[in-house]
């Protein structure tokens, strides 16, 4: 019974999540005159039809709460993924100065040195080639995540899946409201600002960038988003959250770990990050655990509190 609560106040509070992404997102890019516009892809139209399906199907003729649950859970987990990166875009549009220096000054501080990091690689192809394989994995994982779990029937998991992705992606994008950059390959490796390939296998999205901050853009193609953001590293805060998610899955534990840390470390190199752009990432998705892990312990909670069927409910002393 404990669990079935759980679920359900799980459930709900992902939808209360998803639902306040969406409402924050519109009124947001009305706020700052930011439209967007695309249609769907075939392959999303899909996916679409195909979650609706298997809702109708699981909730009225094979009655399956459970799968109802993960399949929905699934839709809302894209919308937040949606939603997060559209926000990203609506971030961009506030044209506070760069913090690119005081990246730089903290990398410093903290012992790395850019170069010496791009040097080492370019004398260990092998390593390079690995840190690239592995940066290009998160959206594979992500996909995972939403396979995976409903196999093995974790609804819970994936719950708080969603509830920590949607926290993590509104606080990086909230911080970065506040703490702007441009990247380390265009501050210190002086990359052409058109340039639209990184030497690590990337993307230069310094003049869409540039556009949103000086008002020239105000319509965005969904066809054509991508992340802005630089501090802090979503790719590090996803990182985390993917393994935390699937850590329970003891078979996956030992491949996410070190490939994850991989990825961690590919960031300077494929998306240009600085040290601390890592080190925010990975704070935002501890940040992100810990209250998503506190609102999963409160239905189990209220679930205790709830008196068995039958059982009288207490009176209160006078």
């Amino acid at each position: 019974m404990l669990s079935a609560i759980s679920d359900y106040m799980l459930s709900r509070r992902a939808w209360q999540i998803t639902l306040a992404m969406v409402s924050l997102t519109i009124v947001s890019a009305q706020i700052v005159g930011l439209q967007f516009h695309g249609r769907l892809t075939p392959e999303l139209k899909t996916l679409i039809a195909g979650l609706i399906c298997l809702v109708v199907f699981y909730r009225f003729v094979r009655r399956d709460q459970e799968i109802v649950c993960m399949v929905i859970s699934m839709g809302q987990l894209v919308v937040v993924m949606v939603m997060g990166l559209m926000l990203t875009y609506v971030a961009s549009t506030v044209p506070l100065p760069y913090r690119d220096f005081e990246l730089h000054a903290i990398d410093r501080w903290l012992g790395f040195e850019r170069n010496a990091y791009l040097e080492f690689l370019a004398r260990n192809d092998w390593l390079r080639a690995i840190l690239v394989f592995s940066y290009n994995t998160l959206l594979p994982q992500g996909i995972l995540v939403l396979f995976v779990l409903p196999a093995v029937r974790r609804v819970d998991r994936l719950q708080r899946y969603v509830i920590a992705f949607a926290i993590a992606v509104t606080a990086t994008v909230a911080i970065a409201i506040f703490v702007p950059a441009a990247n380390a390959a265009i501050y210190l490796d002086k990359m052409p600002i058109d340039d639209s390939d990184l030497s690590g296998g990337g993307y230069g999205y310094f003049p869409t960038l540039q556009g949103l901050r000086a008002g020239t853009i105000r319509s965005v193609s969904f066809d054509a988003m991508e992340g802005l953001i630089s501090f802090p590293s979503f790719h590090t805060a996803n990182a985390i959250l993917i393994v935390w998610t699937l850590w329970p899955i003891v078979l996956l534990r030992f491949m996410l770990l070190p490939l994850n840390v991989l990825l961690i470390a590919s960031t300077p190199l494929c998306g240009a990050h600085y040290v601390t752009d890592i080190a925010g990432g990975a704070a935002v998705a501890l940040a992100a655990i810990l209250v998503a892990s506190r609102l999963g312990r409160a239905p189990l909670e209220r679930g205790r509190e709830l008196p068995a069927a039958g059982e009288p409910k207490a009176v209160p002393s006078l």
